[in-house]
This record gives structure tokens, C-alpha cells and sequence, in this order.
């Protein structure tokens, strides 16, 4: 549950600011209460930035500060939400995990923020927030029993069950990256992360390239590398090598989701991340699961593409802080 200020977010005419605290960027949005973006824009990390925790939460605060400025000439900002590409404890509100940033577990940015902003200030990852942005505002209005994944940095989920986000004891749960799948081709188990995360898939890519050259992204590649927006735009594009890469990362999610359909009988699987890749992963992931998962819930469950596009996290942050 978002922390509330019924003083300073009952005003019909404030508004709410989500964040977004990417692994190479900021993405910030102020929304109405119906989960209207008025405004949205993405930032990358100025130099420095990304050398410390301290350093870190500073360009978090001067963002966050900004943009209340700017906004405050029409309408003053209710809650803040931030959503982190990682683990956030619930009791605590502190980001306890988040790869590829600085360690913030030991910092207390909720309430260095609430303190200074005077407005509640709400923490939690990014896939809950898309879950959250999704089940008021896209295609999961009205599911009750659905899980958002999120393929980015790290390969997480938001889950709603009986129409509520479940984050377990302590905020942990849907960690399903972490769990262990078998990879045929290694001959063991590994992470569903170690093969799936955008991170990973650009490895595997880079790995498959030493002995297909034929592919676009071997230019790409000499040219100084690719990232996973450019595997999915080459594949768009028909190349072969991209799609197969899509496909069989689309493989090994199915390997984990399967049981995630058996155990709680969901009614619906989002697919979020990229949302150019959205597609490209859907077909795959619905067909293999349907081979794997019990035949009972694999027919009670959609497998989608999410409608909300890079907004959405942004969107779930700030209708959670403002308690929505």
C-alpha cells in the first residue's frame, strides 16, 4: 500500500510524478489520477553520475526536483513514485538489490526525498509498476489473476492475484529470473536471467555471430556493437539470426512461465520489456508453454503483448504513490 498524505493528495487539481531509475537512464512522468501522462521525457545519466550510490541518489533528487518545478506553473505535486530495475523492501522502503547501479541499500533515499519534497514518497520495482500501470490503465483492466514480465536488465514480474499486486513477505517476490531452468545445449541448469535478460540476449547474439557472419548485426558489430533494441529492429527487418536469437530466448522463458500457469492458474501473461519486441517474443513463448504447462490452465491463461509502452513504469510509480 502507498504511503499517503490525505493534506496533500486529495487536491483535485494535483497531480502525481512517477520515475523511472533505469540502468542507463531516468524516465520521468507527471500523471493525473486516471493515469493520463501530461508530461514524459527521458533523461540519460550525466558523467559522474553513476560513480557512487551518493552520487547516484544527487541526480535522482536534482531530476525529481526539476521536474516538480516545472510542473508546479499549472498544477503542485501530490506523491512521488520511484520505480528501481531490482529488489525494493517493502517494511523499509529501501532498494536492497539492483544490478548494474550503485549499491543504495544503505541510504535512505524514501525519506530523503520525502523530506525534502513534503510529499509522500513511494518505492517498488519496476515490474510491479508496470503491473500496476497495466492492470488500471491497459490491457489487464479487469484481469484479476495476471502476471506482467519484464525483460530489461533483469527479468522480473509484477503479479496481481484476486485484483492485488502480491509482493510476498517482504516485497521480494516475483524474482523469476532467478529461477533455474534447464539449457539443453549447456547440459545443466542455469537462470532464467543468465539467458533471457537484454544484458544476455545481446551475449548470446554476440556468441552465435562467431560462426554465422551473414547476419546484419555482424556489420552492426564491426561498427563498434549492438544492444537488444538492435536485435529487434533487425528482426523486424527479417533477419534471420535476430529472429532465431528472439525465438529461443522466447524458449527458455516458456521453460519457466509453464510452471508459473500450472501453479496459479492465471488468467492472463503480459509481456512487457522493449515494446518493439513485445510481438516478436509472444508467439513462442504462448506455443512452448502450451507444451509444458498443465492443459487445464494453459487454455484459462492469455499470453499478450503489453499495451503500455516505455511510459508504463512511470505510469504504475505514481498511481502507487498516490495511492490509487
Amino acid at each position: 500500500m502507498a504511503n499517503t498524505d490525505s493534506s496533500s493528495a486529495s487536491s483535485s487539481t494535483s497531480v502525481l510524478l512517477g520515475v523511472d531509475l533505469g540502468t542507463n537512464h531516468i524516465r520521468l512522468g507527471t500523471i493525473d489520477r486516471s493515469g493520463k501522462v501530461l508530461a514524459f521525457r527521458r533523461e540519460h545519466y550525466p558523467e559522474g553520475s553513476l560513480a557512487d550510490a551518493r552520487s547516484l541518489a544527487n541526480q535522482l533528487v536534482s531530476a525529481v526536483s526539476q521536474m516538480i518545478e516545472e510542473q508546479a506553473v499549472t498544477a503542485p505535486v501530490a506523491a512521488v513514485g520511484v520505480a528501481f530495475p531490482g529488489q525494493v523492501h517493502q517494511l523499509t522502503q529501501r532498494a536492497v538489490s539492483v544490478p548494474n547501479l550503485p549499491d543504495l541499500s544503505k541510504l535512505d533515499l524514501q525519506r530523503e526525498l520525502a523530506d525534502k519534497f513534503g510529499v509522500p514518497v513511494y518505492f517498488d520495482n519496476n515490474a510491479n509498476a508496470a503491473a500496476f500501470a497495466e492492470m488500471n490503465c491497459g490491457i489487464a483492466r479487469g484481469v484479476n489473476d495476471f502476471l506482467y514480465l519484464h525483460i530489461g536488465s533483469k527479468v522480473s514480474a509484477g503479479m496481481v492475484l484476486g485484483g492485488k499486486l502480491q509482493r510476498g513477505k517482504s516485497g521480494l517476490a516475483g524474482d523469476v529470473g532467478q529461477m533455474n531452468i534447464y539449457a539443453e545445449h549447456l547440459g545443466g541448469f542455469v537462470r532464467l536471467e543468465s539467458m533471457a535478460s537484454a544484458e544476455n540476449i545481446v551475449r548470446r547474439t554476440r556468441d552465435r555471430l562467431q560462426r554465422d557472419r551473414t547476419s546484419s548485426l555482424s556489420r552492426l558489430g564491426a561498427m563498434g556493437g549492438f544492444s537488444y533494441d538492435d536485435i529487434i529492429e533487425q528482426a523486424h527487418r527479417g533477419d534471420d539470426l535476430a529472429r532465431l536469437m528472439l525465438q529461443r530466448t522466447a524458449s527458455f522463458i516458456s521453460l519457466a512461465l509453464a510452471d508459473v500457469i500450472s501453479l496459479l492458474n492465471l488468467e492472463m501473461i503480459a509481456v512487457g520489456g522493449a515494446p518493439a519486441g513485445r510481438a516478436l517474443l509472444v508467439a513462442t513463448i504462448a506455443e512452448e508453454s502450451r507444451q509444458r504447462a498443465s492443459a487445464a490452465a494453459f487454455e484459462d491463461c492469455r499470453i499478450v503483448a503489453a499495451e503500455i509502452g516505455a511510459e508504463a513504469t512511470v505510469i504504475g510509480a505514481a498511481l502507487l504513490a498516490g495511492g490509487k
